[in-house]
């Protein structure tokens, strides 16, 4: 039997509760699912949640499962990896183009395509090394380019990209700018003899983000496309050009390049230091590639 106040509790509890789940709904619908239905980018909230959970978790069961099957992440692996890179960047302009239609083309909006594409190429890789053990890397990235040709055909085939508005010039721009930029900061770290300026991982982080700046700034500031990334627009809104994100992208990268170098140093933080170097070049890479593509016309 509930008492008169045991009931009177409940009542009062009911509405709270209501009140609580229905805010929750509405929240997790607001910052995290709509923006995936609705492709509308990102904010405060997702990016957050993006970049200090599930990036870091996904980075921990990658290098978990790695270190199980006694994989090294070396320069070679990173390698291996790039094509998938670049498959990501392919897949996320077959969605722009709306080449599939709601919900499968949900899972090629962030962060989904980030898990699928680690699900695909952890996949290929763990049958690779099964089947061709000596020959693993090779197997597995080369899969990873025929994958990446055949979806780079879909979208010529399917998108019509013979009617569109072609801009060849926007690829040996970003490329310029990406490449002359870079030099730079190769040359001033060999002058100062500053190891993680110009070691060829580090150099190779540093110019996949020069090259989603150049992207982003011809594609903002030249072509008048909308950035989806919290930090972008609000360079754009601040300094009224997307150039600030090199300067944003240096200002992080270069300390935290530094940090890497020296904390992480001894070999046996090696594949520790490389797999966060890695996840630094899919985030930098991953975004410039598509943003050129986009601005390219396809």
């Amino acid at each position: 039997m509930i008492s008169d106040k045991g009931f009177t509790e409940v009542i009062e509890e009911g509405p709270t509760v209501g009140l609580t789940i229905t805010w929750l709904r509405d929240f997790i619908f607001n910052y995290y699912i709509n923006p995936i239905i609705h492709d509308t980018g990102y904010n405060p909230v997702n990016t957050l949640t993006w970049a200090l959970v599930l990036a870091p978790l996904c980075i921990i069961l990658v290098l978990k499962l790695l270190r199980r099957f006694g994989l090294a992440i070396d320069e070679a692996f990173i390698a291996a990896v790039s094509p998938y890179i670049f498959l990501g960047a392919a897949l996320r302009v077959v969605e722009d183009a709306e080449l599939i239609s709601p919900p499968i083309s949900y899972i090629l909006i962030t962060p989904l395509i980030y898990l699928l594409l680690i699900l695909y190429a952890i996949s290929v890789l763990l049958l690779a090394y099964k089947l061709y053990h000596r020959r693993y890397k090779l197997v597995f990235a080369s899969i990873g380019l025929i994958s990446l040709i055949a979806t780079l055909v879909i979208i010529i085939i399917f998108n019509n990209v013979h009617e569109h508005l072609w801009l060849p010039w926007v690829i040996p721009a970003v490329i310029g700018i990406t490449g002359a930029i870079t030099s730079i900061i190769y040359v001033i770290g060999t002058k100062l003899h500053l190891h993680f300026l110009y070691s060829r991982l580090n150099l190779a982080a540093l110019g996949a983000h020069m090259l989603d700046a150049a992207s982003s700034y011809i594609g903002i500031d030249l072509l008048g496309y909308q950035g989806k990334h919290v930090l972008e627009n609000l360079i754009v809104s601040y300094m009224g050009t997307a150039a600030g994100m090199f300067i944003l992208k240096l200002g992080i990268l270069i300390p935290g390049l530094y940090i890497l170098d020296t904390q992480l140093g001894d070999d046996s933080d090696t594949d520790l230091r490389n797999i966060l170097l890695l996840a630094i070049i899919i985030v930098g890479l991953g975004p410039g590639v598509r943003n050129t593509l986009v601005a390219l016309g396809i």
